[in-house]
């Protein structure tokens, strides 16, 4: 057993469950939410989830997209707090750092493919969910609302010099015309696709993906901009790996467009200006400032480079 007290959220969680907790652990990673590792009395091992969003809307997402990838199965859902079923493996981020990527090609392939998969469940209409029942909000077009939600995010950041600040808007001015194509797209979207919420096993002498984790920031949109997001930070992969995914999602996915990857590109700086405007010493907010400083200067860079 634990020495440490049990916080008020396991307890209810064990409450919900009809069962005690014998051994529990703090899980690091995320952002948004405390996740714990429980070992309960009737020898099932779950992770609750505390934090974030609805929790019943990420726990209805999560039931749909587990029809077409592998996701954690969800046990229960209320308020702030999710009860799922533990995945064994390690996080994609964890074996980018141990192994070398050039070898992880078939890997990344199948995860390109398995990204596109996320994209053939379809709503009525883009936008945010709003309810569990996965109704869309109107809104309006991802073209139209790119350089307004990038000013707006921008506009109370010490972050960058006014320079930096009127280049990023001027490329957002440029760019949100070759959203157009896609501003129709209903498809869902993980919108938080990083190796740390990929889970992946090793298994017959290679690595396969168990699991898409934390699905709480999912919309009804243009898949393109999981690729856009997993491209993003692209120092962490070699190129063949980057070559690998992308053919892997271009090759399985049956909507893209001509401009498909700059528009990946382009869907990214939604995402990009927001962890911007994240206070400094935010660990993602510092690394999403340098790319934004480096593609005001530069103009946006190809998908794989």
């Amino acid at each position: 057993m634990n020495d440490i007290k049990m916080p008020e959220s396991l307890e209810s969680a064990m409450h919900i469950l009809g069962t005690t907790a014998v051994k529990f652990a703090q899980m690091t990673g995320g952002f948004s939410h405390l996740s714990w590792l429980v070992d309960c009395a009737d020898n099932r091992r779950v992770v609750v989830r505390q934090g974030g969003s609805d929790a019943t809307i990420e726990a209805a997402v999560l039931t749909l997209a587990n029809e077409v990838v592998p996701t954690p199965r969800v046990i229960a859902a209320a308020n702030d707090l999710t009860v799922l079923s533990f995945v064994e493996g390690q996080t994609l981020e964890h074996v980018l750092r141990t192994c070398k990527t050039e070898n992880l090609s078939k890997l990344a392939n199948a995860l390109g493919e398995f990204v596109s998969r996320i994209g053939s469940v379809e709503f009525q209409r883009p936008g945010f969910f709003t309810t569990e029942s996965l109704e869309v909000a109107d809104a309006e077009p991802w073209s139209q609302r790119l350089t307004a939600f990038c000013t707006d995010q921008l506009a109370s950041s010490d972050r960058f010099t006014a320079a930096t600040t009127n280049a990023w808007i001027k490329l957002c001015e440029d760019s949100a015309e070759l959203l157009k194509p896609v501003d129709h797209f209903r498809r869902l979207v993980h919108s938080d696709m990083n190796p740390k919420n990929i889970i992946v096993r090793h298994q017959d002498n290679e690595w396969h993906v168990a699991a898409f984790i934390d699905w709480e920031f999912a919309y009804s949109g243009c898949p393109f901009a999981d690729v856009g997001n997993f491209c993003r930070f692209n120092h962490d992969y070699s190129k063949k790996f980057l070559e690998a995914f992308v053919s892997g999602f271009e090759n399985a996915c049956p909507y893209l467009t001509k401009n498909w990857q700059r528009q990946a590109r382009i869907l990214d700086m939604f995402a990009l200006t927001a962890l911007a405007a994240k206070p400094r010493g935010h660990a993602v907010g510092d690394m999403a400032e340098t790319i934004i400083q480096n593609w005001a200067a530069r103009g946006i860079p190809l998908l794989v480079s």
